[in-house]
This record gives C-alpha cells, sequence and structure tokens, in this order.
C-alpha cells in the first residue's frame, strides 16, 4: 500500500491510500500502461491518480472511450466518485460535461474517440491523455492518437519524488479480450516494438523511461471486495477457462456470441490474416455497407484464381458520399465492380441515388446494387462460405478485421442468453454488413450461372405415346 500525501495547501495535506502496483503512474514516462482481469481497481487507480495530479498542477486531462455516445458512458462518475469519497467538492467544479480543479486551473474533458479525432487535434494543449476499456480500440484510432498527443511541455515538480513529466503522457487501462486487439497486440505481445521500457533522449542520448507497461489482477488490489471473491471462486471452481478471462486477463481465442467465431479461429489456423499486397495489374472490385447517419464501410479486393486476397478497409463516420469517392479515387486503384447495397438505389436529396452518383463518378467500373434477403442469417451463411477463399491484409485491414471477430448475437436481457439476431447497436455491424455485400454478391452471381431447372410436365399433359 502506498500512502500519497498530496499537499493541497500549507494548512491542508490529504493523504491517500494508493494501489503499489499502480505507482507506475507517479513516474513519468510517454506511455503508462495497465492491463488484467476484472477485480484489480485499475479504472479506480487512474481516476484517483488524475485527481491527484489535477489538485497539484495545472493540467488539461482528456479521458477517452473509443465510443462514447453520452458522457454517462465516460469515466466523468468514476471521478466525480473520488472527489465525493475525499471530501473533495470544495476544490472542484462539477459541470454536466467537463470537471475543474478551482485550486488549480486543471480541467477534465470527456469524449469518444473513434470519429473524433479532429475535434480532438482542434483541442488545445493536452497534457494527460487517458484511453480506458481500450481493449476495444481500432487501429486506426491508436495511429491517430500518439501523434495527436505530443509536444513539449515544461517539466514541474509533482511533490511525489521528482519531476512529473517532460511532455503529454498517454495512459491506458484495458481487460485483454482478444489476442487480436489491436491495443493488447501492439502494448503487449509487441510491447518491445511499440511500448519499450526505455528510448534515447533526443538530445542527449542519455536513456529515458519511455514506457510501463503493468498486469495488475485481483490479488494486487488490497481492497478486493468479498462478494466478488465469492463470485471468482464460484466461476473457477465451475469454468477454469472462463475464469482465467475474467479474473487473470487471459485473452479468448474468439468473442463470446461472435457469429463468425468459427471463420475467425480457421483463418488464423490457416494463416491467411499476413501481408497481402495489392497487385498493380489486377482490377479491385469493393464491397459497401450505408450509414445514412451513422458509418459507412467498404471493402477491398482482388481476386486471384479461386481466392480472393482482402487488400484494404475504410469507414467513416457522419459524411456524405463525395467523401468515400474522393477516398476511392485517392487510392492507386484500378477498379472493376463496385458492390453497394440495396438502399444505395433509394433517392437522395438531390433526387439521384447513391448507385447513380457512383456510376457518375466512376464511369469505367460497373455498379451493382445488390439485394439484402429479408433474413439476415442468409447473408450471414453466405459470408461463412466465403472465409475459407479470403486472405486477409494484416495492416491494412485491422479495423475491418476487428468488426469482424466483435460481430455477435444480441443477448437476451432476461435470461442472459445468446438470441438468435445479431447486435446492430455496435460499432462493428458495419464492416460486416459490408463483408456480407461481398458474400451475397458472389453468390448472386453463382445463381445466375446455374443452368434453369427443366420444366416438368404433369403425366396426364404429356402427349399420348405412340403405343398408347
Amino acid at each position: 500500500m502506498l500512502i500519497l500525501g498530496v499537499i493541497v495547501s500549507r494548512v491542508f495535506t490529504l493523504e491517500i491510500e494508493f494501489n503499489e502496483k499502480l505507482a507506475f503512474l507517479f513516474e513519468p514516462a510517454r506511455l503508462k500502461i495497465g492491463y488484467g482481469g476484472r477485480g484489480a481497481g485499475k479504472t479506480d487507480g487512474y481516476a484517483i491518480a488524475l485527481i491527484v495530479f489535477a489538485m497539484k498542477m495545472r493540467l488539461r486531462i482528456l479521458c477517452l472511450r473509443e465510443i462514447q455516445n453520452s458522457i454517462e458512458e465516460s469515466v466523468k462518475s468514476t471521478i466525480e466518485n473520488y472527489i465525493e469519497h475525499y471530501g473533495l467538492e470544495w476544490a472542484f467544479d462539477i459541470k454536466e460535461k467537463s470537471i475543474t480543479c478551482t485550486l488549480t486551473g486543471s480541467r477534465f474533458i470527456f469524449s469518444g474517440l473513434r470519429h473524433k479525432i479532429n475535434a480532438i487535434k482542434s483541442l488545445a494543449k493536452i497534457d494527460i491523455a487517458w484511453l480506458e476499456e481500450a481493449n476495444n480500440t481500432s487501429k486506426t484510432s491508436l495511429d491517430k492518437l500518439m501523434p495527436t498527443i505530443r509536444g513539449k511541455h515544461e517539466s514541474s515538480k509533482d511533490g511525489l519524488g521528482g519531476p512529473f513529466k517532460k511532455g503529454p503522457e498517454v495512459w491506458i487501462s484495458f481487460n485483454p479480450e482478444l489476442e487480436d486487439d489491436e491495443v493488447y497486440n501492439r502494448y503487449v505481445i509487441n510491447k518491445d516494438k511499440y511500448a519499450p521500457d526505455f528510448l534515447p533522449n533526443e538530445v542527449t542520448g542519455e536513456m529515458e523511461r519511455y514506457a510501463y507497461v503493468v498486469k495488475i489482477n485481483w490479488y494486487d488490489n488490497k481492497w478486493f471486495p468479498p462478494d466478488l471473491r465469492r463470485e471468482m471462486n464460484l466461476l473457477k471452481a465451475n469454468n477454469s477457462t472462463k475464469y482465467l478471462e475474467v479474473w487473470e486477463g487471459h485473452t479468448k481465442q474468439t468473442l463470446d456470441g461472435a457469429i463468425y467465431a468459427e471463420e475467425i479461429r480457421q483463418t488464423l489456423l490457416d494463416g491467411r490474416r499476413c501481408r497481402v499486397p495489392h497487385d498493380p495489374t489486377k482490377p479491385v472490385f469493393t464491397a459497401w455497407d450505408l450509414g445514412h447517419s451513422d458509418k459507412t464501410a467498404i471493402w477491398f479486393i482482388q481476386r486471384v484464381g479461386l481466392e480472393f486476397n482482402i487488400i484494404d478497409y475504410y469507414e467513416n463516420r457522419l459524411k456524405k458520399l463525395p467523401h468515400y469517392i474522393e477516398y476511392l479515387q485517392s487510392k492507386p486503384y484500378n477498379y472493376s465492380v463496385i458492390y453497394q447495397p440495396h438502399d444505395a438505389d433509394n433517392e437522395t436529396l438531390a433526387a439521384r441515388s447513391i448507385a447513380s452518383l457512383t456510376r457518375k463518378a466512376f464511369p469505367n467500373a460497373k455498379v451493382v446494387v445488390v439485394q439484402r434477403p429479408t433474413k439476415k442469417v442468409v447473408g450471414i451463411n453466405a459470408a461463412r462460405t466465403i472465409f475459407e477463399l479470403c486472405n486477409f491484409d494484416e495492416a491494412n485491414t485491422a479495423d475491418g478485421w476487428q468488426c469482424l471477430s466483435r460481430y455477435a448475437y444480441k443477448v437476451n436481457e432476461e435470461t442472459g442468453n445468446f438470441s438468435k439476431e445479431p447486435d446492430h447497436d455496435t460499432p462493428w455491424s458495419h464492416g460486416a454488413d459490408a463483408f456480407q455485400t461481398f458474400a451475397l454478391s458472389l453468390k448472386t452471381e453463382a445463381d445466375a450461372k446455374k443452368p434453369a431447372k427443366p420444366k416438368v410436365i404433369p403425366l396426364s399433359q404429356q402427349p399420348r405415346a405412340w403405343m398408347s
């Protein structure tokens, strides 16, 4: 147990008990990453540490989640609870969407990360960015976040044993889920590449601490609640694999309820998620899902013999058609066919359909509107049949692969069991639906090539034979 003496003024010192396993949060480093199973107290520890820093010096603290549709989905309530717990309401001004420390001027800002990176870039100097529940963060989000939180800040004294920092920091906390999750793959499996302990100073050449990557579990938490211990022991006795995943921070091969669980597993076993380069001598076709009020997703595919090389993936949110046309035109691809879903034939505000506008933008490509079956299971089954024919580029399709991996059935709120319907209230459904557009386009083509069934004439209508 670590005792923090937070000197708020000459006459007031606040003593806080703190988990020693999270003491690295008070050491200067560019990256501070804590991961592990349930009950470790990671979120609580990070929140307390940020409150301490906010009371010590003037900071701008950006609290992020990959998807945050409302302030209720942020860590704001956790920070508020600890401000109240330590009786610090007098030192903080809590607004609907922000928290400000009146002693130092420190400010907490809360935001989603995916599709809001431009808004984050526009913010003034950020001293600490905390990405919480980072297990489902996309590759694109991480790639954009790191250079956004940059710059040289002046050193400050933290009062806890040395300089606070020499530049902005990125704090990350998460419970591992899938081994293929970008944050786990990047900072745990490939730690030496993306989060080395030390790097040389650009000016002096001396080695400086760059990253802390620390696994913390329930047994590191002095305040682990007895009711959770009973729950944990019960799961350990009945399902040891699930226990390791939930409480020990082990990764899963596939997400619970994942629709393409077996297909994902087999693709990985076959080594078909790998480097798949673009072949400039072959045409590229695309498969879309249209998001009129949310997300549009596009797969980029090349046919090689009987197989399909999936070379690229793109998604964005709340963008109009010209944005996606410009994106496609910016790529060095020779487009042959553009497959769009059934609603591409719907009229836009300009009384022209998305399909017709796409045809105008790509006169040398064939634009095909793929009809969606009334039953979702038909599209899912069509997608299942083509997995074994597909090779996925590991880097360029990482966000699309995440969609396929996390596309899951809905959970029945009453029973807790999975239903037979896919969950469309997630960020993953659009990428999965675009993949179904691809699969259904192949099914439609195959059905069209099938020979027509011979017409069966009832015996009563057949002409009499000569011998009758």
